[in-house]
């Protein structure tokens, strides 16, 4: 008896526990993801930041910390963008293809496997960062209303790993017209 009024009473107790809080959990980041809202105005500068630089330049030169102004082309992979995030990939404005005896419309973009190891060298992940450092939780695209193979420049603070790995964290973006 006593045995079966603690199995009653612990699965009582854990049920809501391994359901209730992962459910609860998911739904509630679900529903805060939906509403985030951030005003993407704050982000897009009304004129170019001056002493721009490729993103071939600045991975060659920069250093973790610096402040740092990139140009470059949104791009540089099949899917440049990472999804629900203010984040993409930045393709140095060189690589753009303008041989089109190559297979390739004059200025198209190489984004296949072919260019898979120049790309490695040329492209960053610029990721928009709020006032307290956090990545922004909204899609670039809804955010900052760019697309892909938008000319732009950015504004922020070079970023290095320890294994030398760089990335922008930016707080602004020029688009070029």
């Amino acid at each position: 008896m006593n045995r079966q009024i603690s199995i009653a009473v612990f699965c009582a107790l854990a049920t809501p526990l391994a359901t209730g809080c992962g459910s609860q959990s998911n739904a509630s980041t679900q529903s805060s993801n939906a509403s985030v809202q951030v005003d993407g105005a704050k982000y897009l500068l009304a004129e170019e930041p001056q002493g721009a630089v490729g993103v071939i330049e600045a991975r060659q030169l920069s250093e973790d910390g610096q402040d740092l102004v990139l140009v470059g082309r949104i791009g540089g992979a099949a899917n440049p963008w990472v999804e629900g995030r203010a984040a993409f990939t930045l393709l140095d404005p060189s690589m753009l293809v303008v041989d089109p005896s190559e297979g390739m419309a004059e200025g198209q973009l190489c984004t296949d496997d072919c260019c898979a190891t120049e790309r490695l060298e040329c492209t960053t992940l610029v990721k928009f960062v709020d006032a307290s450092g956090a990545l922004v939780a909204i899609d670039a695209r809804k955010l900052l209303g760019v697309s892909e193979d938008d000319m732009v420049v950015v504004k922020g603070t070079a970023k290095r790993d320890k294994s030398g790995n760089f990335q922008l964290l930016a707080t602004g973006l020029y688009i070029r017209n």
